[in-house]
């Protein structure tokens, strides 16, 4: 596996990283083996990895990185581009509330190290995730937030409490997905705003990232394993570090959305739903 030093020392002081030519494969033609050999490869990969390092108890934080990172070096394989920047706006800036759209999977594994690279980061997600064997007892070594989308009022409860311990007792950044269910595109209307309500009641900033992930789809029989397109580049933005007060939160929304929405039209590939 690529040695994630390298990449994280980079990536730490500029924030941005592009494929270098020669690390990038020959594009590989659109399709069911082409889906099926990244799914396994990519997906199958990191999971297994990461499985075994925590039966092992090896699943430190930098091996976290290590397997979503393995998304994109296998992105690059099949000959696909990945392209990220603004993050070296979360330097220095201590505990924040990342807030991010949801395509696929994709991000689920691969947003989770960007944002770590500058501090720890506990996640927000499904509870079934946590249910799954193996991989959910993965899952339970990391920091994460569990919801289980049945009932929002308890949802939210457990956002607004965990998150706020874990933004100003435990020091720690918290990364939301406040669409909730993955879709190709993206609708403002359905971004909610806890993300804002966590950042205000925590008194930290709220920071939006985007990321344009249909390079991996939704599958058709489970949403986890979909097709590839490799004509489509991966692309992750940070956006601007939004301070947020009773007074602003609205406009802190707005804001976050904008960026998303903005970023994705002018990356072109993905509808975005105003």
């Amino acid at each position: 596996m690529r040695k994630i030093t390298d990449f994280l020392e980079t990536f730490r002081e500029t924030g941005s990283y592009r494929t270098p030519v020669e690390r990038l494969g020959k594009q590989r033609k659109n399709g069911f083996w082409t889906s099926l050999v990244y799914n396994i490869r990519g997906l199958g990969g990191s999971m297994a990895r990461a499985t075994w390092l925590s039966h092992r108890g090896l699943f430190t934080d930098e091996r976290w990185q290590e397997c979503g990172l393995h998304l994109l070096w296998e992105t690059e394989r099949m000959g696909t581009e990945v392209i990220i920047e603004g993050f070296e706006k979360l330097k220095d800036v201590g505990p924040v509330v990342v807030v991010s759209n949801h395509m696929s999977l994709y991000e689920t594994f691969a947003c989770p190290p960007l944002v770590g690279a500058f501090g720890e980061v506990a996640i927000v997600l499904k509870e079934s995730l946590m249910k799954v064997p193996l991989l959910g007892q993965t899952f339970s070594t990391r920091k994460m937030i569990p919801v289980g989308r049945k009932d929002p009022k308890a949802d939210l409860k457990s956002v607004l409490e965990k998150g706020e311990w874990f933004l100003r007792e435990d020091k720690t950044s918290v990364l939301l997905y406040p669409q909730g269910t993955r879709q190709p595109y993206f609708d403002c209307r359905k971004f909610n705003t806890l993300g804002v309500k966590l950042a205000q009641n925590a008194g930290v900033p709220i920071v939006p990232v985007v990321g344009q992930t249909a390079f991996l789809g939704v599958g058709r029989y489970t949403k986890d394993f979909g097709p590839v397109d490799t004509t489509i580049p991966v692309r992750f933005a940070c956006g601007p570090v939004i301070p947020v007060t009773r007074a602003n939160a609205k406009a802190a929304q707005a804001q976050c959305v904008d960026f998303i929405a903005s970023k994705l039209e002018e990356w072109g590939k993905i509808e975005v739903r105003r």
